[in-house]
């Protein structure tokens, strides 16, 4: 640790850089090591013995304005060009004073983002170290302490701007759903800590990230770019709800990071969406899965109902070529899931009640008429949803299907008007109704049956 090459200087530049009149050793001498390092390696110069570890300066600690954050690190000094940096360098210098600055920065930009007080209770040290090697990642770890949960960063003083806006929003997460946990460390979901960076990147006007030598002109009025995110999500093939919860290593790193940015961004837009995601965070620790708190926190009552919500999201904000089309397969599955209300029944009265699944044709005939609509226009919705990843000429089915239903309940609200007894004109519907879907379920039982790429009968060719 005497000597690092890598390391950005610390320490004040030569009173004289051009050295006139001076030479050999004593010139070299009256530089300082970090500078002379620098010029040995970029010209391999061979430098004599050199009392370096007294020209490093003394480590500096320091404290963001809550105290939440303590930093230490060597000092940042001059840099050898007077150059300010600009938006197109994507990695930092970083400075125990502005990184303690920063932190709380990002800090209070996600606590806006989430409509939440400053109530942290575990503390975060973060230790800069010199670099070592090139993609050095920055390290986060929660530690146990019989007083509570304490939480480590151990950051490159030379690292990617967007990595570390990544790792001081985990760390901050991660502080907040352990607050009254147990033992057990918390898994956060994939898509939160890069769609929540992504979100506050995109809707702060300063600078999350201070460095050396960086300033503001001018404070302007700030608007959320979202051209970029629509471009990117246009781009790519888009991503489901199944990629967004377990990506691998074939999901494209910018389709994911543009996908969870925009998922975030609608789950905050929902009605009291900030409280969900405040209310997920505070479930994680009474569920083994992640997923039942996201599910509970945001009011879904499946993830498949979540599928549906943010397919229509995607559409809506990018547009359908955005979504990816499923195969007919996985359409004739949804479909069959969509049609089919999973309800309990009891063989006897001392039976414990069992779930089976009734076909949309039963819920027609047996239901109440005044109990039928809300369930209908429950599936009318997922039916929406499906039809945008519906490939031809499948989504005609698709479509069908969404008419027979639509058009039912039209018809069905101008002769019943309500009443719970059905009247006969409304009995006629009822029967003309369930031959249409016994016809579209035949459609459907032969998508199975057929080779890949044979057409599906359209409702011309019925017999």
């Amino acid at each position: 640790m005497a000597a690092v090459p890598t390391n950005q200087n610390r320490s004040q530049a030569p009173a004289d850089r051009r050295g006139r009149g001076t030479g050999g050793p004593a010139a070299l001498a009256s530089w300082s090591a970090p500078v002379l390092w620098r010029f040995a390696v970029i010209f391999g110069l061979t430098l004599p013995a050199l009392p370096i570890c007294a020209e490093l300066p003394a480590p500096v600690n320091a404290t963001s304005r809550s105290g939440q954050f303590a930093v230490r690190g060597l000092p940042f000094s001059k840099p050898l060009a007077n150059l300010a940096p600009t938006s197109a360098v994507s990695y930092v210098r970083l400075d125990p004073m502005l990184l303690a600055v920063s932190a709380e920065t990002v800090k209070q930009a996600l606590l806006f983002a989430l409509d939440l007080r400053d109530q942290w209770e575990g503390g975060i040290l973060v230790t800069l170290h010199p670099v070592e090697k090139d993609g050095e990642e920055i390290v986060v770890a929660s530690v146990r302490y019989a007083d509570g949960w304490r939480y480590r960063m151990d950051i490159p003083e030379l690292v990617d701007r967007r990595r570390l806006i990544d790792s001081i929003v985990e760390v901050l997460l991660l502080e907040m759903a352990h607050r009254g946990a147990g033992e057990r460390r918390l898994e956060l979901p994939p898509w939160l800590v890069p769609g929540l960076a992504a979100h506050l990147i995109s809707n702060t006007p300063e600078r999350l990230i201070l460095e050396p030598a960086s300033f503001t002109l001018k404070k302007t009025k700030f608007k959320e770019e979202l051209a970029a995110l629509r471009e990117k999500l246009r781009a790519g093939a888009g991503i489901t709800l199944d990629e967004l919860n377990w990506p691998d290593s074939r999901t494209d790193p910018n389709a994911y990071e543009a996908a969870a940015h925009l998922f975030v961004r609608e789950l905050l837009r929902r009605e009291g969406g900030p409280r969900a995601f405040a209310s997920m965070l505070s479930q994680l620790r009474n569920h083994l899965n992640w997923h039942i708190a996201f599910l509970r926190g945001f009011g879904f009552a499946s993830l498949r109902e979540a599928d549906k919500w943010w397919t229509l999201s995607l559409m809506q904000f990018a547009g359908r070529d955005s979504l990816a089309l499923w195969s007919p397969a996985e359409v004739r599955a949804q479909l069959e899931s969509i049609l089919a209300t999973p309800v309990q029944v009891r063989h006897t009265t001392n039976q414990l009640p069992v779930t089976i699944n009734v076909p949309l044709q039963r819920i027609l005939q047996e239901w109440p008429l005044t109990e039928q609509p809300a369930l209908l226009r429950q599936k009318l919705q997922h039916l929406e949803a499906l039809r945008l990843r519906s490939p031809q000429p499948v989504v005609e089915l698709v479509n069908e299907y969404h008419k027979i239903l639509s058009d039912y309940l039209a018809a069905r609200g101008r002769t019943s008007a309500g009443k719970a007894q059905a009247p006969a004109s409304t009995k006629l519907l009822l029967t003309e109704t369930i031959r249409k879907l016994d016809e579209c379920d035949l459609r459907k039982d032969a998508m199975s049956l057929t080779p890949p790429g044979t057409p599906v009968l359209s409702n011309s060719v019925r017999k």
